[in-house]
This record gives C-alpha cells, structure tokens and sequence, in this order.
C-alpha cells in the first residue's frame, strides 16, 4: 500500500460540485425552511475546534499521541477546513481531541470568499440538519478506493510516523456521519479507515469487517451505534453534535515493532457523490502504545505499578499539553 508522504491541499474540481446523483427528501426539506433555510448554526457553549487554518498537521499529532508514543513527523492530504483539534464534544463519548471530515469541521465565515462550499460544521452541536453536506471539490483517497472498491471525494487523510515504545498500539475513535438519516440503506455508505503499517485495523469489534453507515447502524451491530434524530427531526437526538448519528467509542488495535517507527494512516472520504458529510473523532492522548504478551524489556523503559507494562504519563515522548487522566 502506498502511504501519502507529502501535505496537500485538495483542489476544486474547476467549480463543478456533484449534486445530481440523489435528491434530499422533501421532509428534510421542510424541516430546514422551518429552521430558517441555510441560516448557520452557532456552536453550543463550550464547543470549539480549531482547523488547520491555524494549526498545522504535527498539531494535529501531538493531541492524538499518549503514552508510549513519540511523533516523529505528521501530514494532512485535504482542505485545511477539513481537520482539527476540537473540545467540548462529550456527548460524542470523546470530549477532546482531532476530527478528520469528509465536509468542513467549522462553520463557514459568511464574509469569505474560501467559504462558498459549506455553512455550517460538520461536528459542532447541536443538529440542526439531517443532511450537512460540505461539497469541496476534493480529491478522492486511492487507499479507500482501493480498499472499498467506491470512488470516493473530499478525502480527508492524516498519515503520522510514529515511534512505539512497546509491541501493541491502540487508537481510541469514534466514527460518524450524516448518512445516518437514511442514505446509508440506500448503499451511500462513506469511506472510513485506519491503517497501521499498511494493514487496515478500524474494525467492528469481534469482527473482521471494516467500521462504516453500513456495518455499524440502528440494525446492524446496534449495541455499537447511537442515533442522534428521530424520524425527520434532527433535533430530536439529544446529543450535543452535528452528527446524526455516530458509534460508540471504538478501539484500533495492532502489532508492531517496540522501537520502530510505524505508519499509521487515517482517512475519511465522502463515497458515490459528495454530498453528505462524514467524521471521524480521534481521542486527545488517545494513541498509546503498551507490550503485548510475552514482551520483553528490550528498549530500556520500565513501567510502574500498572501491571502492564506500559510507562508512566510522565514518560510521554512527543507533544505539547501532556497527559491527564480523564473520563470520556
């Protein structure tokens, strides 16, 4: 598998958006007149995310990367509204950390000229949509293309190079999207992954089918989803997001080489049209790494008084705000 090497921002498909492959229901329709059109959302009390408009993607690394992890360089393949580092979004089950979108993780600023493609964020509570749709004019991912067989836009793509101190490595996300709201029965199923050296490891637990609308819903593996709208009221969810629906936490789990650095790639991309967005949610300090059974102590650093392994926070290798213990 080939993994990005160099940023990017994606380009503007020459103006042209890809509207004309579905048509929103009229319900959904009226539900947005009544709540005043394409009028803008403000962002609940206590929710921000901060784009890489004015971070860059090591940022980006540096709030994912824990205990036992030590960053050694970061990129991001999209539009720069399309990742960053948000807070406020407990509701979610992850109450900081980075958001990669398919759409625009902020609101758009009315007065720009760069913000002619999206309204309102893709993240940020409360909904007030069922159908946010941020229609870049992205380039797709040829990883998911590959790894779903769907040509996909508005990638999304953050690849980081990271040194484990241990043989296991964890990443804690959540996946959700718009689609919820009844598109992904009709087969509109976002592009979704996470790769670890190149093998793919977002997996519905005790599965071996990848995380996506299609695999993790109201009927499919429902103990691993939580809606947020009922019927044709988005609204009506109760949780404090954009999203109309999204998965419980869920946990990326691989081996890898103490020591050594390892690739791991994330990447979420809108799937048969652009329209409708998709994000996914990875935990602040939520990419650690600890020994698997039967390692031994062959890098030097021993843990204390966890009964794993793993190092204590103080150990962290890479990253500016440090670790905190924290219920999410």
């Amino acid at each position: 598998m080939k993994h990005p090497t160099q940023p990017s921002r994606a380009v503007r498909d020459g103006g042209r958006h890809r509207w004309t492959q579905r048509t929103v229901a009229s319900a959904v329709v009226t539900v947005l007149a009544a709540a005043g059109g394409a009028a803008v959302a403000q962002a609940s009390d206590g929710q921000t995310v901060t784009s890489l408009r004015q971070i860059d993607a090591e940022s980006l690394a540096d709030a994912i990367a824990g205990r036992n992890i030590d960053v050694l360089e970061a990129t991001f393949t999209g539009d720069d509204v399309q990742a960053g580092r948000f807070s406020g979004l407990g509701d979610t089950g992850l109450a900081r950390g980075v958001a990669l979108s398919s759409g625009s993780v902020i609101a758009s600023d009315p007065q720009s000229p760069d913000d002619v493609d999206f309204t309102r964020s893709a993240l940020l509570g409360p909904n007030t949509s069922l159908t946010t749709t941020g229609d870049l004019g992205g380039e797709g991912s040829a990883e998911l293309d590959s790894l779903f067989g769907a040509t996909n836009y508005d990638a999304a793509v953050l690849t980081m190079e990271v040194v484990p101190r241990h043989s296991r490595i964890s990443l804690r996300y959540v996946f959700g999207s718009e689609e919820y709201a009844g598109w992904a029965a009709r087969d509109y199923t976002d592009s979704f992954a996470i790769w670890v050296d190149g093998e793919p490891c977002s997996h519905v637990p005790g599965t071996s089918d990848l995380v996506s609308t299609g695999t993790i819903n109201e009927t499919t593996n429902s103990e691993e989803y939580v809606a947020n709208f009922s019927g044709n009221d988005p609204t009506a969810g109760g949780h404090d997001t954009e999203l109309n629906g999204f998965t419980q936490e869920l946990t990326c789990e691989a081996s890898v080489t103490a020591g050594e650095p390892a690739t791991i790639i994330v990447a979420v991309a809108d799937t048969a049209d652009g329209q409708l967005d998709s994000t996914v949610l990875l935990a602040r300090d939520g990419l650690t790494s600890s020994r698997d059974k039967g390692d031994g102590n062959g890098h030097g650093h021993k843990g204390k008084g966890n009964g794993n392994g793993a190092e204590p926070a103080s150990s962290r290798g890479h990253g500016h705000w440090g670790w905190h213990p924290r219920a999410v």
